[in-house]
């Protein structure tokens, strides 16, 4: 079928009758209904059943269109795309990070992008680090957000900014005054930590490394929540740095030895360049995330 006659098909499906289609194509029925049987003739198979003055659509008709409506969701993508290329005033960009990375820079990387670009739509869709991968890998995003480096044929990244694994603590513990803190310090104390991220795996031998058997008192999911049970008195926190220190004033930062480097990364689909729009974004990210300092390593606030 020629692209004019599956764009008919979609109308009369759409519309349910051939006088809607020749309507939202504006177009006439005669038209319609030509392009129609030429259509079936060239297939050999009959897409709609005439009765009393109605069509129905067969069976064919039916898996047809579901093929059909995907092409023209292409088509669509498509023509926002060659939109966007043409005019960088305009367009979408669509994005997925985990919630950590959302809330350390780029909340504040969107305001900072579309204070220059308020014609822009921005999609941010706030994820884990596996499903912005896939989404990534599908090429349904433009850009995503991670904590750590991915192995995935089908993604690209970039390095955003780096730093290291920080210990969170109470301004009144005992161990606030410490300028470092190792294994063998956090041993004797419930320690609280993410274990559902790639980081973790690190994590467990800088414990087996200096013979300290690691026995976290609390394991989560989230580095927002691993601040929030400190805060709340459970423990130490043994955590990325990017939460926004002023979010915890009553907490204190300290450096984790052996040191453990982060490197949180932009990804994108390989099978994809980065449009002008999106990589306008990307450094918008990078000025955003190092202008907040986030990670707290270069802060004398955080770490007196």
């Amino acid at each position: 079928m020629r692209l004019r006659e599956l764009e008919i098909f979609r109308a009369i499906m759409l519309g349910g009758s051939i006088s809607e289609a020749a309507r939202i194509l504006n177009v006439s029925q005669p038209a319609v209904s030509t392009a129609l049987r030429h259509a079936e003739d060239r297939m050999g198979v009959s897409l709609f059943l005439r009765e009393r003055g109605r069509i129905m659509p067969t069976p064919e008709a039916l898996k047809l269109y579901a093929e059909v409506e995907s092409l023209f969701e292409k088509l669509n993508a498509i023509q926002k795309l060659a939109e966007g290329l043409r005019d960088t005033g305009s367009g979408i960009i669509s994005i997925a990070s985990t919630p950590t990375l959302t809330y350390a820079f780029l909340a504040g990387a969107v305001a900072r992008f579309r204070a220059t670009r308020p014609g822009v739509r921005v999609l941010l869709e706030v994820t884990h680090t596996q499903h912005t991968v896939e989404l990534a890998a599908a090429g349904q995003i433009n850009l995503g957000f991670i904590h750590a480096p991915i192995e995935n044929p089908a993604v690209q990244s970039e390095k955003l900014v780096t730093s290291e694994m920080i210990c969170v603590l109470p301004r009144e513990h005992e161990l606030a005054g410490r300028s470092v803190l190792e294994p063998t310090d956090l041993c004797r104390y419930p320690i609280i930590t993410n274990m559902r991220n790639s980081i973790a795996p690190r994590v467990e031998e800088a414990f087996r490394a200096v013979g300290v058997e690691r026995d976290f008192a609390v394991a989560c999911n989230h580095t927002m929540t691993v601040f929030m049970l400190v805060e709340a008195g459970a423990g130490i926190g043994l955590v990325d740095p990017w939460v926004r220190g002023e979010m915890f004033p009553s907490l204190v930062r300290r450096p984790f030895r052996p040191r453990i480097a982060l490197s949180p990364r932009a990804i994108f689909p390989r099978s994809q360049p980065l449009s002008p729009l999106a990589r306008e974004f990307l450094e918008a990210v990078r000025e955003q995330a190092a202008g907040d300092d986030v990670s707290g390593t270069s802060r004398p606030s955080s770490c007196r």
